[in-house]
């Protein structure tokens, strides 16, 4: 049976294929790619995955294994506008609203048979415990086992050692439940798109840097899901799609906000429904947001001489959001500083633990460099309780204020 999230996936590939064809953008380019790896999901020759953010998708990919992460879907539906079904539906088998919308939007969702039935789910401890929760929950809706990746909180030798060990057992995992194995050549290969994609993704935020950026809000909105391309040959075309278009941007003097006149940093993640924030920043303030946490290229280069598992686990635990909140604190204060940002907004997402539980931390790391913060209460899946007209009320005054 053909699910309306396959139809989804199958016509976002087509449109954007056709608009590719009569004007190719970068954004474009990065949204077809994430298409067709939704559309993979369905696909025969492809075994499918449902996960948390944070895992080595590499190693799907280098065992023919689609993955998706709940995350992202969740953010999807909402921006269609029909999370709202879904939540509701999650709600009158007794979960609470105080719980992340995000995963009570993918659990509505696989409750409602929306989802089609993964043959793996793979969770990890990293980011946050609401995301595993969930996919646990899934796991219980199709009576099938989850596979937990235990994300050490430091990054010491012992700790990268551990995840590799993790990773293996998933791999062992995986070829019990699908009888897939593992590439290695392909994963080798993985590694090295990695590390070339790294060096465009360098270029394309140095170039965001420039005042003014050549980048607009949206350019990069979300681009966190770029992992779901994780050393794929996609991955790579959308790094150089990214870098070229900044490049002749920068080079030719045109501005990604024409009259740039502040520049902004966004903690956490974009209000997923359709709003009109961003379009008030930029028209009536001349405001860009020029980096986003999330886009924030933390690791470096991989190793391509060393084992696979341990160059991707290293990678892992050097994440801004494993171990302790200052790590995450200095990271923010260095994008401050290295975009020369006027100041900060942070969506305090209902239900997102590890944000709204330091959001006082945050004031305090970038009010220290003279940075001001706008913390806006909202859900940003969930526009049921979204009162546009007061949180444009608040903007406004932030934006007085700078």
């Amino acid at each position: 049976m053909t699910t309306m999230i396959e139809v989804y996936f199958s016509q976002l590939e087509t449109a954007l294929a056709r608009k590719l064809a009569h004007k190719a953008t970068a954004r474009r380019r990065f949204i077809y790619e994430i298409a067709r790896i939704g559309n993979r999901m369905f696909s025969p020759d492809w075994k499918s995955a449902w996960t948390t953010v944070f895992v080595p998708f590499e190693i799907l990919d280098a065992m023919g294994v689609a993955g998706n992460f709940i995350e992202f879907v969740g953010a999807m539906l909402s921006g269609t506008g029909t999370a709202k079904q879904y939540l509701e539906k999650a709600e009158s088998t007794g979960l609470s609203t105080d719980g992340c919308s995000y995963h009570r939007t993918i659990i509505g969702a696989a409750i409602d048979g929306l989802l089609p039935e993964p043959d793996l789910l793979i969770g990890s401890s990293f980011p946050c415990d609401g995301g595993l929760k969930a996919l646990c929950h899934v796991g219980e809706i199709y009576n099938k086992d989850v596979f937990i990746i235990n994300t050490p909180f430091d990054s010491s030798p012992e700790a990268i050692k551990y995840l590799a060990g993790q990773y293996r057992d998933m791999i062992t995992f995986i070829t019990n439940q699908t009888g897939r194995t593992l590439d290695y050549d392909r994963l080798r290969k993985c590694i090295r798109n990695n590390n070339i994609a790294h060096g465009y993704f360098a270029e394309m935020m140095e170039l965001c840097k420039e005042i003014p950026s050549p980048a607009t809000s949206d350019d990069l909105k979300n681009f966190i899901i770029y992992v779901l391309l994780g050393g794929s040959d996609s991955v790579v075309e959308v790094g150089r799609a990214f870098r070229d278009e900044f490049r002749y941007k920068a080079d030719n003097n045109i501005p990604g906000l024409p009259g740039e006149k502040y520049r902004l940093l966004w903690i956490q993640n974009r209000i997923q429904f359709p709003n009109n924030l961003i379009k008030l920043l930029e028209e009536r303030f001349k405001a860009n947001v020029v980096i986003d946490e999330l886009n924030h290229l933390y690791w470096n280069p991989l190793d391509e001489d060393e084992d696979p598992l341990i160059a991707l686990a290293r990678r892992q635990v050097t994440h801004p959001l494993v171990g302790p909140a200052e790590r995450r604190l200095d990271v923010l204060v260095k994008l401050a500083r290295d975009y020369r940002v006027d100041g900060a907004i942070n969506p305090a997402h209902w239900g997102c633990r590890q944000s709204s539980g330091i959001r006082h931390l945050f004031n305090d790391a970038l009010q220290n460099i003279d940075v001001p913060v706008l913390h806006l209460d909202v859900d940003c899946v969930d526009e049921r309780n979204f009162s546009e007209g007061q949180i444009i009320t608040r903007l406004e005054a932030f934006m007085e204020m700078l």
